[in-house]
């Protein structure tokens, strides 16, 4: 291997390589504490900031479960890209099951959230913000009896009527373990596990959940369960969430987030 000979180069090309040598090591003795300690600093930001935006745009590794959470974790009038893939935009209120389409055996989707609805007043508020509780029991109801005596406005009444309506709190739960007797149905409180809740969706009993904060609610919330799919998932009527009512859910996750759970049957 052939090395470098400084004695080759010419005379000229010598001095201005010792000329420049020594004026870098007289710039570097100039250098004080302060500026070495000013220097790797400014080194150590550039590199955060390098590594901050290589983190934006870099795709992000997807963990198990997290496709579900993020996808549907809206509430009010947002939505997003449902379990069919059905992109709805977020501006378009939700529409509720036309009332003559309401038949027994088949829950029909309700939203509290839905313009001929959402203005009702209901617990010191309107259905909107607190009318998940007579919206689900509605939709069970209207499964299983097949009468649409009792849409979602007319189940309000019936639990404010009945005491079941809270002072700005929604509904007690009260309204899903008493209620349903003065409606003809019978109401079964139902072990929180996956066992236990498909036991009682594949004997025909619609479910109605009442959810901790999580992916469902901020604060606390009701759901209804018409039943199961072909692998096992439930099949969520969530009166605050068009998204999350298309969606097909893990047993496992539904008893994760609920608080109570109640079954349903004609009495």
């Amino acid at each position: 291997m052939q090395q470098d000979d400084d004695s080759c180069r010419p005379r000229h090309v010598r001095r201005s390589l010792r000329h420049a040598a020594l004026r870098l090591r007289w710039h570097v003795r100039r250098l004080t504490r302060r500026d070495v300690i000013l220097a790797a600093a400014l080194g150590v930001a550039a590199a955060a900031v390098i590594a901050a935006v290589v983190a934006l745009v870099s795709p992000k590794a997807e963990q198990p479960g997290e496709t579900e959470v993020t996808a549907i974790d809206t509430t009010g009038t947002q939505r997003t890209v449902a379990y069919d893939e059905e992109v709805v935009p977020v501006t378009q209120a939700p529409q509720s099951t036309p009332k003559d389409e309401w038949h027994q055996g088949s829950m029909p989707y309700l939203y509290q959230i839905d313009p001929q609805y959402k203005d009702y007043p209901y617990s010191n508020g309107t259905l909107e913000k607190q009318g998940c509780g007579p919206t689900s029991l509605s939709m069970v109801y209207i499964d299983l009896t097949g009468d649409t005596t009792y849409g979602p406005t007319e189940m309000a009444d019936f639990a404010t009527e009945n005491g079941y309506s809270t002072d700005g709190n929604g509904s007690s739960w009260l309204l899903m373990s008493e209620g349903p007797e003065k409606l003809g149905l019978a109401s079964t409180s139902v072990a929180n596990t996956p066992e236990a809740l498909a036991a009682e969706l594949e004997a025909g009993h619609p479910i109605i959940c009442n959810m901790a904060p999580g992916i469902f609610t901020k604060v606390g919330h009701y759901i209804a369960i018409e039943g199961l799919d072909d692998e096992g998932k439930a099949l969520a009527h969530d009166s605050n969430s068009r998204a999350r009512s298309l969606w097909h859910w893990d047993l496992s996750i539904i008893c994760e987030q609920a608080r109570a759970v109640w079954s349903f049957s004609v009495a």
